[in-house]
């Protein structure tokens, strides 16, 4: 399977122009490139930045998710990026996972980042969300997710590849990659993140994007655009499967539950 992440620079609060920005990288990935990859992945919040204004919640129809839908079926590939949401009077921070059939699934972030208030505006959600996709199955994670090792638990090898979307200031940097690897090997799985860059009012972003393998080791791009900033992976099930039934350090995790 073939994955690109994106690292865009995101327009604080103009969706119609981060829209324009996405259209044009999409363009390059699969019409000047002829990439093939079969899921891109955007940022948190890839329409308006790390937000707290509640009045830029979108309904299920609103403009962030009709184009996730639109340029899934256009361009034959799965998109997957968080988008304010907005349910009754509850606001969530909440990631979907676009397939080109029209089916989606979502994901409600479940680690609020109160140092930046975001636990003071969204519910936080209280269930993984795990996609099955081209043989590979998907565990979704947002940003802050990253910290939180027990959430990421792979119990009985449930999934394959973790996609996490961040919004990740430079002056935190430095924590990413070692817990990225970390979870990839606690877990045996792939773990794909990938980070805004630009800034907004409070912060500056770099665009910090890689894979780990199962084995913890940062894997090379096999395509890449400076201009747009994106970089395109290609993952193998099998190497996967190999390796955990050789290596079955799985088998051998403590068995508990996670009690809400």
């Amino acid at each position: 399977m073939r994955i690109t992440l994106c690292q865009i620079p995101i327009v604080w609060e103009k969706a119609i122009e981060n829209i324009s920005n996405c259209e044009r990288l999409l363009e390059d990935l699969f019409t000047t490139k002829s990439s093939g990859t079969d899921i891109v992945i955007l940022p948190e919040f890839f329409t308006y930045g790390f937000t707290m204004n509640r009045e830029i919640a979108e309904g299920i129809n609103g403009p962030s998710l009709s184009w996730m839908r639109e340029k899934s079926m256009q361009y034959n590939v799965a998109i997957v990026a968080t988008i304010p949401i907005k349910e009754g009077d509850r606001l969530f921070n909440r990631a979907y996972f676009v397939k080109p059939d029209g089916t989606e699934h979502h994901y409600d972030k479940r680690h609020l980042f109160s140092y930046g208030g975001e636990d003071m505006v969204y519910t936080r959600g209280d269930s993984n969300t795990i996609v099955n996709y081209k043989g590979f199955n998907i565990l979704l994670q947002v940003c802050y997710d990253l910290r939180f090792p027990v959430w990421s638990r792979n119990k009985n090898l449930s999934y394959d590849l973790v996609i996490n979307m961040a919004n990740w200031p430079s002056s935190r940097e430095s924590v990413i990659e070692p817990m990225v690897r970390a979870r990839a090997i606690e877990n045996l799985s792939y773990y794909a993140f990938t980070n805004r860059s630009g800034n907004d009012p409070l912060n500056s972003y770099n665009p910090v994007g890689f894979v780990s393998d199962y084995k913890g080791e940062p894997m090379t791009p096999k395509l890449f655009s400076d201009e747009f900033n994106y970089k395109t992976y290609n993952l193998d099930i099998n190497d996967l499967v190999i390796f955990r039934q050789k290596f079955k350090a799985w088998q051998d995790a403590d068995n508990f539950e996670i009690i809400y």
